[in-house]
């Protein structure tokens, strides 16, 4: 049996991993001083996740400006999240000032990236023809936990997680169509597939050389 002071100087670094990386320091300046429970878990999240918050970290919000004003004051509540890969591509995180067009202010994150624009991209619809429309219902709620509970979704989930895509286009794209199938399949066991509508393409009025505003008015 384990006495108290064995405890107490236990060393909890012995229960991480090996090939674990610590977190690294990254001083950050906040003019926000006062933190709720939202914030609380927040914070636990990113150090959980190993993501970073950008806001009082980079070029155009070096002080943590506030974010948000009420009737009670300011606070900051509008953040940019990455995570520790992606941080070095961050070029610099920008605040705006306050407006009268809303009680927050316009964030906005500059990242480098590499973008070929000659590549014309769009999807394709042969892959995404099968994509349904679903209709949340009153059993959906738990209809949904059966579904998550099935082997087959648990297997489906467990191997996307596996799965170490690519840092490009390409993995992405497998990605999301993995994904987007995993969701379809279990939208299919907890909602109702809704029909898809097809638009009717309203037919184009042509004005004539001859016709004025006045006799386009008329016979409309």
């Amino acid at each position: 049996m384990l006495d108290s002071d064995h405890i107490n100087n236990f060393d909890g670094f012995d229960l991480l991993p090996k090939n674990y990386i610590t977190d690294s320091e990254i001083n950050r300046n906040n003019q926000d001083i006062s933190v709720n429970t939202v914030g609380t878990k927040l914070l636990d999240l990113c150090l959980s996740s190993r993501l970073r918050l950008l806001n009082g970290r980079f070029l155009g919000d070096s002080l943590g400006y506030y974010t948000y004003m009420s009737s009670s004051g300011f606070s900051i509540v509008d953040y940019a999240v990455v995570s520790e890969s992606l941080r070095s591509s961050v070029k610099y995180f920008k605040t705006s000032d306050f407006t009268y067009l809303s009680v927050h202010v316009q964030i906005t994150l500059y990242m480098k990236c590499s973008i070929n624009i000659d590549k014309e991209i769009g999807l394709e619809e042969k892959r995404w023809h099968w994509i349904k429309s679903y209709k949340w219902s009153e059993n959906s709620k738990l209809k949904l936990i059966d579904a998550l509970l099935t082997e087959n979704v648990k297997n489906e989930i467990i191997e996307f997680e596996m799965v170490n895509y690519e840092e490009n286009q390409v993995g992405v794209d497998e990605a999301t169509e993995k994904l987007t199938k995993i969701l379809d399949n279990i939208s299919s066991l907890s909602c109702k597939a809704t029909p898809k509508t097809k638009r009717r393409k309203k037919k184009r009025k042509f004005k004539q050389v001859w016709s004025d505003n006045v006799i386009y008015e008329t016979k409309r």
